[in-house]
């Protein structure tokens, strides 16, 4: 009997620990889902997309290239949404070149190239630094390359538009001409389709799975009724 009893235990503590480590995850993915909601309908402009604010990117060489972006090719392509890049030159004087290609694609272009590497990006508050790739070469003008999937150039204010597939990828700013000195004003935005309806289903699933683990909490927490105890072993008559 006392097996049983410590049995019992044993299967009241897991029921407790497994359902507050579940209730966490359920938490996260109803945060998820509520940010997911938040976005789509505060955060959305007239076209659809959700935007930082427009930050600085200068660089005296003359690129500035991102680290490979990977999207994998298990995210299902009702996921794969859009994305937008608006810029402007510093200098009214250097029309400015944006362009998104494959992460080799850009790597060939700047091979022997003087450009920058974004190394090191947050947001809020927004920082940035660059690894430094020295080089010698001038590169070919950018707007005559083919290998671009998405690109955007010219005085003034400029707008790219992409829509992603599955690949690694580099986005790449660069004077129209070549030519160094780097100096943009740019903001990056995302249309997710279906962002709505996503955010509405993690919100569910995350009240389905908390409910369950209030459960396993309420079970393991429960305090049992003790089990039938032996009855006290009568003394031995002696003869």
């Amino acid at each position: 009997m006392a097996s049983q009893t410590s049995s019992r235990t044993k299967g009241q503590i897991a029921l407790l620990v497994g359902g507050v480590v579940i209730a966490l995850v359920a938490l996260a993915i109803a945060a998820g889902g509520g940010t997911a909601v938040w976005a789509d309908t505060t955060q959305k402009d007239s076209q659809g997309y959700i935007s930082t604010a427009k930050h600085d990117y200068s660089s005296a060489s003359r690129a500035i290239a991102t680290k490979s972006v990977h999207l994998g090719t298990s995210i299902p392509e009702w996921l794969l949404g859009k994305v937008r890049i608006e810029a402007v030159s510093g200098d009214s004087s250097h029309p400015i070149f944006v362009g998104i290609a494959r992460k080799k694609d850009v790597d060939a272009y700047l091979a022997g190239v003087d450009h920058a590497v974004v190394e090191h990006l947050d947001w809020n508050p927004f920082r940035v630094s660059y690894e430094q790739r020295p080089g010698t070469r001038v590169p070919a003008d950018p707007a005559a390359q083919s290998f671009w999937v998405g690109s955007a150039h010219g005085a003034g204010s400029i707008d790219l538009k992409w829509e992603t597939s599955s690949g690694s990828w580099s986005v790449v700013v660069m004077n129209a001409d070549g030519s160094p000195g780097v100096d943009a004003r740019a903001s990056v935005g995302i249309s997710v389709p279906n962002a709505l309806w996503i955010g509405i289903g993690l919100l569910v699933l995350g009240a389905l799975v908390l409910a369950g683990a209030a459960a396993m909490i309420v079970s393991g927490w429960r305090r049992r009724p003790p089990g039938p105890q032996a009855p006290a072993a009568e003394g031995v008559a002696s003869s």
